[in-house]
């Protein structure tokens, strides 16, 4: 702490004393704490009158310690915004602080209220539990004010001054001419100006703040100015001395008798059809046939309209004509209550009489609203009742627009989408969604196509726009006007953003936003790696080799947050970090020690009805309760950048209130934002040790890091008895003379700390489970009988015991022995299930510590089916629906199935069922390889970069000559890739050849580049059969079946582990030639046994 006076610090040691664990955030810029949180103070009142207690309680707070959060009589410059009652029963007040001129200015006296002048943005929030304690308290107030200008322009100056502005630009005169017929006179002012002290670069500014018409520099996808402008309505702030405009705001975020009645429609997706068909809420119009999308089934009523690619009914026209009811609602005339209206062809007429974006847009802004109202116990739309008429009008309407006209392209034919609220002539706040009609004839085959169907088709897409108004009702100025301003390439704009990325993707379930109305399988962003090189955002624009592109650079971690200024770039480091808690991954970062931090999904649960991701909660939390008040921006990039630790803060808080200090939400929360580069600055995480678990965990994160790992096994727990590291245990029964021999496995265990302090007395114990038996879990022992821990000691920050690149030939210090005792009189066991556990001295997160391997091998066998049998099991307390996914990527005449019909199997608490898998496997494969060829790569590189390669090769396509896919790996101590692959492949060999571009990034030094290299490697498709077993689509247990087929003979073949578990060593120097004969056949009956086992026995899914 810098700006600091010399009684803060006293008031911060009296707070210490009431709680020593009080966690305190400090605002360098205004010299206050921006939060601090702990008990601080005494419980209050009984639940029910702490409503009328909160506000005196605050202020008594301040009298005290008011200097901490503000200047010294900060008590008495606050003014009640509004409060409310959360649903955990909370009561939170929200503040706004104003300043007395004490007689500067006489003119200023007469201009303001009470003689008090707002300070924009600069607010204090109060959150108390519901036992009456003040829990938290924040501040974006400001401790030192001077006024640093006089005021010289009164209201008409101000309207003649925004008149020149927007005077000179292209549509400017029939803009006017359009609004004066609607009967707005001030043009371009749409609401009352008022005179606010504004803290702009270091100084307090007298400003005029309105909302009116401005003018922007147009930007092209990848965020250049083109030159060009145009007129938007925005939020103004002039300086009232000079006149300047140094802020305009954007509004506008890209991207009779009614009986309610319901009906259907047919929606955009799947491409090409066969098409969805939604359940709607809609009204019917007096007794008549005709019916709308109109749902009157809520507190809000949520309305679709048809803007028929109408120019009168674009933007900037729009806000009155909805008003007014101009613009028609969506509807069936023929009394079918059916909206199933297709395009015949792809004309911009066919196409804007198409029903389906109007169903979709309609159906998922209901469910949007409903979802909303599940996380906050009750929210009413998006106004939620919060804001005071005028401005916003009460009832406020969900309002979304399809086959909106883009008055830069000239029809609805456009790639975009937007959130937008303005002003009516009468100073109404109005609100709505828009959704363009994309372009369904582009292939990406021309540059700068934009392959995207109907914008309103993707959930996660009118997700993202849905938010976009959930943010702007979730802040309030003086005037009770809603939003949170959006200035391209600010701070605040990549907040928008980013929450809109966190919200619509927590909503969709989907982290691939556009994707599923892709007609060329691109995402518009990959929220679950970011830097992906094949996304819409990231590809290249105005390329004359690569189309579909938006030349954009979107970041997963904080430290890279001045690459780039753009709001969408910034913005995915917020969703990868809500990607991380909600559905669990792998953050990589080359530059970094550790590279990889593996996060593991904190879950979810059923809310008001709903079942939601846990994450979603904990944002919805931290953006409604502790986000909404801080302040405005300031024009100091280092100062505004302190939104994002904000988020963040919020969020650990939310974690906290929801479900208690140290939880695994919380502690999961704080680990997110760790890998994500947002941990408080000046603080040390502290040791973590953990592994990268089964893959099932983390297989979003698989196509984009490198490592080839089974749903239902670790990397981080193997065996290697000699050549490959996988997971197959070796049970000695017999040698050649007929003696047990004591056969050890040994099983490696991979640690990592992924904290910033070094890990002290780091042990790992082990346990095994034989599957189909109910001996539970064992300790893993030698041969002796000595249990097996492995000591490492102390592990050093960010590192392992062992590198990634070692998994093949893994360090003995990292293992332990595990004997298997020959199996009992009538014992069977198919294969084994592996467990470690990692403890340290000074870990702080043990919700992460526990690993586990189970898989089961069979060998190729053409024309021979092989048969699994296993048993499924319901370790909750209630009954469950049984619920499978058998999946792997297998050849087309391959076939994996369960034998048993499992429609409607339910099972009761502890209750299992024998299923049987069956895998048929066609003859040739060990000949010549068949599509799917998805594997595994080992190899080399060369080029600009040379070297060992070990990686994934994806989505690979081929058409009998030419291989493609997404390439990603590791060159041994050098650094990462990721990017395309283009060659061929022997498919007889296994070998592939050719190009890779992409990105690199460097290890250690984070230094990134895109070189061009080759590539020459081994591809082993994977031939994995994984079984899943799952409650309400989540897995909850599993395993793997790995079909070993063997690796033809190449320069870059690896050996393989055996797919039986029995080994018959030969006798050291056998010569009896007989008694080798013995040995062998003795080997081939075991073998013959193995195989009756294998083929009938059952084996658990997991322990």
């Amino acid at each position: 702490m810098r700006n600091i006076t010399q009684r803060q610090p006293s008031l911060l040691g009296q707070l210490r004393e009431l709680d020593p664990n009080l966690n305190i955030q400090w605002d360098e810029v205004r010299g206050v704490a921006s939060s601090i949180r702990g008990n601080l103070t005494a419980p209050a009142v009984a639940p029910t009158n702490l409503r009328a207690v909160a506000e005196p309680n605050s202020l008594a707070f301040l009298e005290t310690y008011g200097e901490l959060l503000g200047p010294p009589d900060i008590s008495r410059s606050l003014r009640l915004l509004r409060s409310r009652t959360d649903d955990l029963g909370w009561v939170h007040l929200e503040f706004q602080q104003y300043y007395y001129p004490n007689g500067e200015q006489p003119v200023l006296r007469e201009l303001i209220q009470d003689n008090a002048i707002e300070v924009y943005g600069s607010k204090l929030a109060a959150h108390f539990l519901l036992d009456g304690i003040l829990r938290e308290i924040q501040s974006s107030c400001w401790r030192d004010i001077q006024l640093d200008n006089q005021i010289q322009i009164g209201i008409e100056e101000l309207r003649e001054i925004l008149t020149q502005a927007v005077a000179k630009a292209p549509g400017s005169r029939e803009l006017q001419s359009r609004l004066r017929e609607q009967g707005a006179e001030n043009f371009p002012i749409m609401q009352t100006p008022r005179l606010v002290l504004y803290p702009w670069q270091g100084k307090f500014l007298l400003a005029w703040t309105t909302y009116g018409y401005g003018v922007i520099d147009v930007e092209d996808p990848a965020g250049n100015k083109t030159g060009d402008q145009r007129i938007e309505l925005g939020h103004i702030f002039v300086d009232a001395s000079t006149g300047e405009q140094f802020i305009f705001a954007p509004t506008r975020k890209y991207q009779g008798i009614e009986t309610p009645d319901t009906g259907s429609g047919l929606g955009v997706t799947p491409l090409g059809g066969p098409y969805v068909s939604r359940s709607l809420n809609i009204v019917r119009v007096d007794a008549s046939s005709t019916y709308r999308l109109k749902d009157t089934t809520h507190d809000r009523n949520i309305i679709a309209y048809d803007a028929d690619a109408n120019s009168s009914w674009s933007y900037p026209y729009i806000y009155d004509p909805l008003d007014d009811g101009t613009i028609p609602i969506s509807e069936d005339t023929e009394g079918d209550k059916t909206w199933d209206r297709l395009p015949a062809n792809t004309t911009d007429t066919e196409r804007r009489s198409s029903q389906q974006p109007e169903v979709d847009a309609f159906f998922f802004c209901r469910e949007a609203y409903e979802w909303y109202n599940a996380l906050a116990g009750s929210r009413d739309g998006w106004d939620n009742g919060q804001y005071p008429d005028p401005p916003v009008p009460p009832q406020l309407p969900v309002r979304v627009l399809t086959h909106v006209y883009d008055a830069d392209s000239g029809t609805s034919r456009s790639v975009n989408a937007f959130s937008d609220f303005g002003f009516t002539k009468n100073g109404k706040v109005i609100a709505y969604l828009a959704f363009f009609d994309g372009d369904a004839t582009a292939t990406c085959s021309n540059p700068n196509d934009s392959a995207f169907d109907y914008l309103a088709g993707s959930k996660a897409v009118v997700g993202h726009e849905y938010q976009h108004s959930i943010t702007d009702f979730s802040f309030q100025d003086g005037a009770g006007n809603p939003g949170l301003m959006y200035v391209s390439n600010t701070w605040y704009a990549a907040v928008h953003e980013g929450l809109s990325d966190v919200f619509g993707c927590l909503f969709a379930e989907n982290w691939f936003p556009g994707l599923d109305i892709s007609s060329v399988g691109l995402a518009v962003r990959n929220l679950a790696f970011p830097r992906d090189p094949n996304t819409w955002a990231n590809r290249p624009y105005k390329n004359n080799n690569i189309a579909c592109g938006l030349s954009n650079h979107n970041k997963d971690h904080f430290d890279d947050r001045n690459l780039s200024s753009f709001q969408y770039d910034r913005g995915t480091i917020l969703a990868h970090c809500a990607y991380l808690i909600g559905q669990g991954g792998v953050h990589q970062r080359g530059s970094r020690t550790p590279v990889l931090i593996p996060v593991y999904s904190i879950g979810r649960e059923t809310i008001n009805g709903k079942d939601i991701l846990k994450a979603a909660r904990i944002w919805y939390r931290s953006l409604t309760v502790y986000f909404s008040n801080i302040g405005g921006a300031t024009g100091l990039p280092g100062n505004d950048e302190n939104t994002f630790r904000t988020l963040r803060n919020g969020c650990v808080s939310a974690a906290e209130d929801i479900y208690g200090v140290d939880s695994l939400e919380h502690k999961t929360t704080i680990l997110a934002f760790y890998a994500v580069g947002l941990h408080p600055v000046g603080t040390t995480y502290g040791a973590d040790v953990t592994f990268l678990r089964w893959g099932a965990s983390w297989w979003m994160s698989r196509p984009y890091i490198g490592i080839s790992s089974p749903d239902w096994s670790s990397v981080d727990l193997f065996i290697n008895n000699g050549g490959a590291s996988e997971w197959n245990a070796l049970i000695n029964i017999i040698d050649s003379t007929g003696n047990p021999t004591q056969y050890e496995n040994t099983v490696y265990c991979r640690v990592r700390n992924v904290g910033d302090q070094a890990a002290q007395n780091v042990q790992v114990k082990f346990y095994y489970a034989k599957v189909g038996t109910p001996s539970g879990w064992l300790e893993v022992t030698d041969k002796d009988g000595n249990i097996q821990v492995l000591n490492i000691g102390t592990l050093v920050a960010g590192e392992s015991n062992f590198p990634d690149s070692a998994q093949n030939s893994p360090p003995a210090s990292a293992s332990v022995k595990w004997y298997i005792p020959p199996l009992a009189a009538g014992e069977t066991v198919d294969h084994f299930c592996l467990k470690a556990v990692v403890t340290s001295d000074n870990d702080v997160n043990t919700y992460n510590n526990e690993v586990q391997s189970n898989i089961a091998y069979a060998p190729y066998t053409p024309g021979t089916p092989f048969r699994l049998p296993f048993i499924v099991t319901n370790p909750l307390d209630e009954e469950i629906a049984l619920e499978l996914k058998v999946q792997g990527p297998l050849p087309r005449r391959w076939k994996a199935r369960i034998l048993e019909d499992t429609q409607g199997i339910r099972l009761k608490p502890r209750e299992e069922r024998l299923l049987n898998l069956t895998i048929d496997m066609p003859p040739g494969e060990d000949q010549q390889l068949e599509h799917p060829f998805d594997g595994e790569v080992r190899g080399k590189v060369f080029g600009s970069l040379s070297g060992p390669f070990a990686g994934t090769l994806t989505d690979i396509t081929w058409d009998g000559q030419r291989l493609k896919g997404r390439l990603v790996g590791n060159l041994d101590e050098i650094g990462s890739f990721i990017g395309s692959f283009e060659g061929t492949l022997d498919v007889k060999t296994w070998q592939i050849k050719g190009r890779a571009t992409g990105n690199f990034q460097c290890a250690g030094t984070g230094n990134s580049g895109q070189p061009c290299l080759g590539l020459e490697a081994c591809l082993r498709p994977l031939r994995r059969i994984d079984i899943s077993q799952l409650v309400n689509g989540q897995p909850i247990n599993g395993t793997t079946v790995q079909v070993q087929v063997p690796i033809p003979d190449n320069p870059y073949t690896w050996k393989l582990p055996p797919t039986n578990t029995y080994v018959v060593p030969e006798a050291a120097g056998c010569k009896n030639r007989s008694l080798l004969f013995l040995a062998v056949a003795i080997a081939l009956l075991l073998f013959v046994l193995m195989w009756l086992y294998v083929t009938q026995q059952p084996v658990e899914l997991i322990r």
